[in-house]
């Protein structure tokens, strides 16, 4: 059924708003930025003083201000707020806006991280995600950018503070992707974590944004659980499948047979999936247990909607 004259269905609003629709979704579910109309069908139709509205949240919260802060302003305080923040903004050395959108968003990023500017770089990496889909904001921003950190780091060229101050950036950007992505309620669980002594987090923070941002209900357990616990989250939380990130050490002679205790302990039916830098040194027993290991956030996107496919079919099976 088309829109009502003065009514436009999601797809316009994210055209002119520059708002992906799971940016939509969440603001209206969790902060009710707006109260779009529906139709007979169920659909979502905006009206021009909630698009007018919905324009002026996204520009303000480009500059890294949350949307929660934002929503009670009214429309007038919110156009002085963005004026403020734009003229600040232009007094800053920024990328020139002809630049295709990666390059400027990568170039403004590596920009903050070695000015040690955490304010610029979060601002920039939201703007991403409020401009592109999620999946490429994954694949060809914050995946690059961390490869390009850690390799200016290994090689010298980027000092151990502005290396975490990057990657404790980077941590928050993800978390806040994740909340956006809004779940069905009956969608599989993916639980996420890394083995024991795996201390690094954010490929397994990537996993869990991957998830939530396809449609996954996410369960984040955070860094080095041994085989026993990451077995009893899964069976607690009643999971479909389980996601590791394996980073460094590359030589820990305990982990494959952590591994093998792992799976195990897993019912049968429960996919497991590992990836991260470090995985390939442990390809040989992530084989031998029928894990999927995946070198790419591309491959276990696939995976999961295969995954999600079959959990949904079986249940309508029942």
């Amino acid at each position: 059924m088309p829109a009502s004259p003065g009514l436009h269905p999601v797809r316009i609003v994210s055209q002119r708003t520059g708002l992906t629709p799971d940016v939509l979704r969440a603001w209206e579910r969790r902060y009710k930025a707006v109260s779009p109309v529906r139709s007979p069908g169920g659909q979502r139709h905006y009206t021009d003083a909630d698009i007018e509205r919905l324009s002026l949240l996204s520009r303000a919260s480009r500059a890294g201000r949350q949307i929660g802060q934002l929503v009670p302003l009214a429309n007038p305080d919110l156009q002085k707020l963005i004026e403020d923040d734009e003229r600040q903004s232009r007094q800053r050395v920024g990328v020139g806006p002809d630049q295709p959108a990666i390059e400027s968003y990568l170039s403004s990023a590596l920009i903050a991280v070695e000015e040690f500017d955490a304010q610029r770089l979060e601002q920039t990496l939201r703007s991403a995600v409020l401009r592109m889909p999620s999946d490429e904001v994954l694949d060809q921003v914050i995946g690059p950018l961390l490869f390009t950190i850690g390799s200016l780091w290994h090689q010298g060229l980027l000092r151990p503070a502005n290396e975490h101050l990057a990657t404790t950036t980077i941590r928050r950007v993800l978390v806040w992707m994740s909340d956006l992505a809004v779940a069905d309620a009956h969608a599989p669980l993916l639980v996420v974590g890394t083995p024991a002594r795996q201390m690094h987090e954010l490929g397994a923070m990537l996993a869990a944004t991957t998830a939530a941002s396809s449609g996954w209900r996410v369960a984040y357990l955070g860094p080095n659980l041994p085989a026993d616990e990451l077995a009893r989250a899964v069976k607690f939380a009643k999971a479909s499948a389980l996601a590791l990130s394996v980073v460094y050490p590359t030589d820990d002679d305990e982990l494959p047979d952590e591994l093998r205790a792992l799976r195990a302990a897993l019912p049968a039916d429960i996919g497991l999936v590992i990836g991260g830098s470090g995985a390939q040194h442990y390809s040989d027993v992530i084989r031998e247990i029928g894990a999927q290991q995946f070198s790419s956030l591309v491959g276990m996107r696939q995976w999961l909607r295969v995954r999600a496919a079959t959990a949904f079919a079986g249940r309508a099976a029942r």
